[in-house]
């Protein structure tokens, strides 16, 4: 009893009371959706990409193609499926092998099959065909002779180096270029709800807060919406200035800070920079802002359907010189086309293709201490920039009579 009177303050109460003033009396999670289609729209999304599979099985010679590569999985059901596990790599713990007969399989271990089968792939249509875990090693595997039992003979292309297949990843990349109208849907939605989570962020700064800080409450207010940070690049004051690609590093905010991210969902990824400011802005800074925001301009008006994608980088030597920085693009990538993966082709000298209609685009021209990065789709009247902020400043910028806006630096 005395252990009670004289302890249960200092190792029950205070406990408590701790804790109840350290958590947040309102869940974080905002209960966005995992799945935003309807069944007849993801039915038809995913009928569209089987006849592109079908083609390019057709073109290519192939009785079948098997995809391990998480994004071509989300893909080709229609970002319902996931295959990945370890969250750093882009090879999934399971395949899936469509083949040209409308057979369509699962090969997995045990570890995947249930959820694969049960929450996804059973009721798309697909077989199960299972292999124990202990047999795909170095010295037996099994895989090879289960692709080639259910081909009977066929050759099988894979997205990945498979037993038993041969790889076709570059070629079959180009499959995911088009966006069909279901994924713009789900793209638009991915687009409004990241901006308005870095835009959060960056109204709830305040100065002497460090990058692994801002870091953390970037991520939350990603994950919260049920989207994963697939880049995430916090720098403050300095750091803007001397490192383009600034992982957190621990600085003290003082006056600029910088919240840049690639964020993913559905397999899908949008890429989009926003910039804080403590105080009046520096004229140099205002200035370089300015310049970048005509640039990525340019970038984004040029990008029209059936245009060399060599055509434009030719093209943007020539803006940086004419708004006075002649060599900045050498600094840093200019980013370019996107979807299911952060950049599905970054430009670059004598590279090949053609802008596609329904195609999404990142660019991210950036002169030392400024960058602009927004996420548009490409139609055949104009884009559409699908991070457009809705409350944040902008810089107007026009172009053979037309007014554009680019995201401003928030000025806190």
């Amino acid at each position: 009893m005395k252990f009670i009177n004289g302890k249960w303050f200092l190792f029950v109460i205070l406990p408590i009371l701790f804790l109840i003033s350290n958590c947040e009396c309102k869940s974080t999670w905002l209960n966005n959706p995992r799945v935003l289609l309807s069944q007849d729209e993801i039915r038809s999304e995913i009928a569209i990409k089987t006849a592109r599979v079908n083609t390019f099985l057709d073109t290519q010679g192939l009785q079948g193609i098997l995809l391990t590569q998480v994004r071509n999985v989300y893909w080709m059901t229609a970002g319902i499926a996931n295959n990945q596990i370890v969250l750093n790599t882009d090879i999934g713990a399971a395949s899936l092998l469509i083949l040209r007969n409308g057979k369509k399989y699962l090969i997995c271990k045990g570890s995947e099959a249930g959820r694969l089968m049960d929450e996804s792939l059973g009721v798309l249509g697909y077989e199960l065909a299972l292999f124990n875990w202990y047999e795909a090693n170095p010295k037996k595997d099994v895989r090879d002779k289960i692709i080639a039992d259910l081909a009977k003979g066929g050759v099988i292309g894979s997205d990945v180096n498979y037993p038993g297949t041969v790889l076709v990843s570059d070629e079959f990349a180009k499959l995911r270029f088009s966006l069909t109208d279901t994924e713009i849907k789900k793209y638009r939605w991915l687009g409004r709800e990241t901006t308005e989570a870095v835009e959060q962020v960056c109204r709830s700064l305040k100065r002497e807060m460090n990058e692994f800080e801002i870091e953390f409450m970037t991520a939350k207010a990603l994950r919260s919406r049920g989207i994963v940070p697939g880049v995430l690049l916090i720098a403050v004051d300095d750091r803007i200035y001397k490192y383009r690609h600034a992982l957190a590093g621990g600085a003290k905010l003082d006056k600029y800070a910088m919240v840049n991210v690639v964020a993913e969902k559905w397999g899908m990824s949008v890429a989009v920079t926003r910039f804080v400011h403590f105080g009046p802005l520096p004229e140099e800074l205002a200035s370089k802002l300015q310049a970048t925001a005509k640039i990525n301009t340019l970038f984004e008006v040029s990008t029209v359907p059936g245009k060399a994608l060599c055509e434009i980088f030719d093209k943007c030597k020539i803006w940086y010189a004419d708004a006075g920085y002649e060599g900045e693009w050498q600094i840093h990538h200019q980013g370019g086309s996107t979807g299911y993966k952060s950049r599905e082709l970054a430009i670059y000298p004598g590279i090949e293709g053609i802008v596609q209609e329904k195609q999404a685009y990142a660019w991210n021209p950036t002169i030392t201490g400024a960058k602009i990065e927004d996420t548009i789709i490409v139609f055949a009247n104009g884009f559409e920039v699908i991070t457009k902020s809705t409350d944040w400043p902008v810089i107007p910028i026009t172009i053979s009579g037309k007014t554009y806006f680019q995201p401003d630096i928030l000025i806190r």
